[in-house]
């Protein structure tokens, strides 16, 4: 996407890029592909119902677990879509979501408290597991066996099917990661059918779950299996995941921003554990749109067009695959100049659109979970960075990976210390300095 920009420009037509593409019932042959950058097309696509969300991989061989995975809530369109984004919204709202605060700050304090000072740690398996805590605890019943297990299997399965080794090799073998991804979705699939169904008849309109399995499909009928297998693993992976890699970024980038750091722990010392003194801070909240404008959670989004449609006075194929590019989006030089700094500053003067700064989408398909997912990232960063300093280990190499989140690849390594404000950059190897110039 990068160097077709540079290139090329905003708007990039690739004819027959992709040489087939399974289709429900067929294979396509020769579909194009298109890459956009840039708010007007962001606008013009996620404003159409000629375009729908679509892996440019399928989940998994027909008729099976990874296939119906794979077919959840981002995927839907019509009348379905509107009808299980509609059930899932109250919990949802800010209003419902702002009750949970007082709850929110004491799971995540307990959460950290357990943390140990002195200790090297592995930043993303801690912060995936308060994520994931706080997430069960308040939208998904509280489940701590169940739940837990169910996040964490969803988790490996979705690892494991954007891998190199399943992308390139997708043969359903039991001995290759194919297909033993196959079989860990249908294990996941009949866990969360499981689990779903013991919430059957008990109707709490917290508990996305419950939600689900308790309310009839769009057809008025009861909610059957698919339908559950299909919604629940998304939800969870939707509600969190975003989360926890835009708080290990941010935590990462204070490391190397010393000063961004003191100012923001100067801004935190006084602020009591209340959900509307944390909301309203203005460090903090430029810390974290810097932190996802400039290593987006979701760098692409990819679409299919479900009907023959134009864009840029270009005419577009039935069935044409086009990808937007939040990371391009989110550096364009008139709106963020110095893009490849983390300049947290910078959001004190400026107030851009959704579809100038894709964070969480925009048009009808925002994602639902925006407002929790802020109130989480606030939360959990100020918590953080009163209680603790993170120090990267020594010559530490961050490398990413796209999966479908800009994750980390592999361990953070970060030590723990008590806050004393002693902050210091330490030097930083890897792919990530392709993402951000640092420092140091």
């Amino acid at each position: 996407m990068c160097r077709a920009y540079d290139d090329y420009g905003p708007f990039v037509v690739v004819g027959k890029a992709l040489p087939f593409v399974h289709h429900p019932r067929t294979v396509l042959l020769g579909v194009p592909l298109i890459l956009t950058v840039g708010a007007a097309f962001n606008r013009d696509v996620l404003n159409s119902n000629a375009w729908r969300p679509v892996s440019l991989l399928p989940g998994g061989p027909r008729n099976s677990a990874a296939r119906r995975l794979s077919e959840n809530l981002t995927r839907m369109t019509g009348r379905r879509h509107a009808h299980y984004r509609k059930l899932i919204a109250p919990p949802l709202r800010k209003a419902n979501v702002d009750a949970l605060g007082e709850n929110m700050i004491r799971l995540v304090e307990e959460h950290l408290a357990s943390w140990p000072v002195g200790d090297t740690i592995d930043l993303v398996e801690f912060m995936y597991r308060l994520v994931r805590d706080v997430t069960i605890e308040l939208l998904f019943g509280g489940d701590k066996v169940l739940g837990y297990s169910i996040a964490d299997l969803a988790r490996r399965v979705m690892e494991r099917k954007w891998s190199a080794s399943v992308m390139s090799f997708r043969v359903n073998l039991p001995m290759t990661p194919y297909g033993q991804n196959v079989r860990e979705a249908a294990v996941l699939e009949r866990n969360v059918i499981e689990w779903a169904e013991t919430k059957r008849g008990d109707h709490n309109t917290r508990d996305l779950v419950s939600i689900i399995v308790n309310n009839p499909d769009p057809d008025g009928n009861p909610s059957d299996s698919t339908t559950i297998a299909r919604s629940i693993p998304a939800l969870l992976t939707m509600t969190s995941e975003a989360c926890q890699t835009t708080l290990i970024w941010a935590l990462l980038l204070l490391e190397q921003h010393p000063q961004v750091a003191r100012d923001l722990l100067a801004e935190l010392a006084d602020v009591p554990p209340a959900l509307d003194a944390i909301m309203n801070l203005p460090r903090l909240d430029s810390v974290i749109k810097e932190t996802m404008r400039l290593i987006p959670a979701v760098p692409l989004q990819m679409r299919v067009a479900e009907q023959e449609t134009a864009l840029a006075g270009f005419s577009v194929p039935k069935n044409s695959r086009l990808v937007l590019s939040a990371f391009l989006t989110n550096r364009m030089p008139d709106i963020y100049p110095e893009a490849d700094r983390f300049l947290p500053e910078r959001w004190w003067r400026i107030n851009p659109t959704p579809f100038e700064y894709l964070a969480f989408g925009g048009g009808p398909r925002q994602c639902p979970g925006f407002q929790f997912a802020l109130n989480v990232l606030k939360i959990v960063l100020a918590a953080t960075v009163k209680r603790y300093r993170t120090a990267l280990a020594p010559d530490a190499r961050i490398d990413y990976r796209i999966q479908p989140a800009l994750q980390p690849t592999g361990r953070v390594p970060v030590t723990l210390h008590a806050q004393d404000g002693a902050f210091a950059p330490a030097p930083i190897r890897g792919a990530v300095r392709k993402l951000v110039r640092f420092p140091i």
